[in-house]
Order: structure tokens, then C-alpha cells, then sequence
């Protein structure tokens, strides 16, 4: 036990004069350090603590519900751009799915106008430093062409109207199944790299 407690303080005088340390907290017996970022410690009964990155001139904030999903806040509140919203609250990650219920998101800033509309129309293209939000999973992450879809497109559809061929598709959309080629409504697929 007594080496134990030598090499744990050897490891923290090394980690504290390494790097800069907000926190040292055991977890599961292990240590995990955290570095300074722009991190707020939220904790809710419901959410349990988690940490938020988000701006400091915040102004507005919404508490995620459950069955909330990016999109559902977006139109909600139509005073952002899903873009935008993506911006300001990172930890979602560009396909949403880091969405958590009952944790607090940014909704708005000082230094920010809303140009319309909330999410582009059904077969936008644009590229990718648009950031277009939220993208369909399994995406390659050297895309530079992504278009919006919408219920009821095709795959052979969206691929004849961008010129690209059904292979390079699925390679650049790695989560489309070869045999039946659907994608997600309401995101954004990969129609070029």
C-alpha cells in the first residue's frame, strides 16, 4: 500500500508540472486528469456531472428533454442555424449524437444574427466548410461535398444528381449498407471527397 501511495504522488508532482490540472478524480480505481479548457461542470440529479463546452457570453440556454434531437431544437427556438448551433455547443459532435437530455445547450450570443433558414431545404449541396449539421454517421472525415436529404430520396437518385458513382458513395458513407443503399432523412450524406 505504501508503494502504492509513492507512485501515485510521483505521478501527480509529474502530471502537475507537465500539464495544467483543473481536477484529479479516481475513477474506478484509475486517476483521470483534466486539462484547462473552457469546461463547465454541470450536475443534475437527472444528468448526473458532466462537462460542458460552450461559449462564456452564453446568453440563452435550453434544457435538452428526453426524445429532443437537434433538429427539434432548431425549430423550435428557428433563431439559429443547426451550423450554428453546432458552434456553440461541440460536445454534441457534428451528427448529434452527442445530444444528452436533461444537460443545458447554448441557444444563443451577444455577437450573433440569424440568417434563415434554420436547416437548408432538401437536396442543398454545400461544402464541407459549411459544417452542415447533423451528418449521418460513418462518414469519411476527408468529405468535401455534403447534401441534405430528405424523406423519400433515393440513393441512385442522389448519386445521378451529383455525378459520382454508386461505389464512390458508399465508400465515402461507410454506414450505407451495399446490398440495400438508404440514408437517414434529415441529414447530411457525403456526395464528394
Amino acid at each position: 500500500m505504501l508503494f502504492f501511495k509513492a507512485v501515485t504522488l510521483a505521478f501527480l508532482a509529474a502530471v502537475s508540472t507537465a500539464t495544467p490540472i483543473t481536477s484529479i478524480a479516481a475513477r474506478d480505481g484509475t486517476l483521470e486528469a483534466r486539462a484547462r479548457d473552457n469546461c463547465t461542470q454541470y450536475t443534475s440529479n437527472s444528468a448526473g456531472s458532466v462537462c460542458i463546452d460552450r461559449p462564456s457570453d452564453c446568453t440563452a440556454t435550453y434544457l435538452v428533454q428526453s426524445g429532443d434531437t437537434c433538429q427539434a431544437i432548431g425549430a423550435k427556438f428557428s433563431n439559429f442555424t443547426l451550423s450554428q448551433f453546432y458552434y456553440w455547443n461541440p460536445d454534441i459532435g457534428q451528427t448529434c449524437f452527442g445530444l444528452q437530455a436533461y444537460v443545458p445547450v447554448c441557444i444563443n450570443t451577444p455577437w450573433y444574427t440569424f440568417v434563415p433558414p434554420v436547416q437548408a431545404a432538401t437536396g442543398t449541396v454545400v461544402d464541407a466548410s459549411a459544417v452542415p449539421v447533423p451528418i449521418m454517421g460513418g462518414i469519411v472525415g476527408n468529405c468535401t461535398t455534403y447534401e441534405f436529404v430528405g424523406s423519400g430520396l433515393r440513393v441512385d437518385a442522389i448519386v445521378a444528381q451529383n455525378g459520382i458513382t454508386m461505389d464512390e458513395f458508399l465508400e465515402w458513407n461507410q454506414n450505407v449498407d451495399k446490398n440495400t443503399p438508404t440514408v437517414w432523412a434529415e441529414y447530411w450524406v457525403c456526395v464528394g471527397a
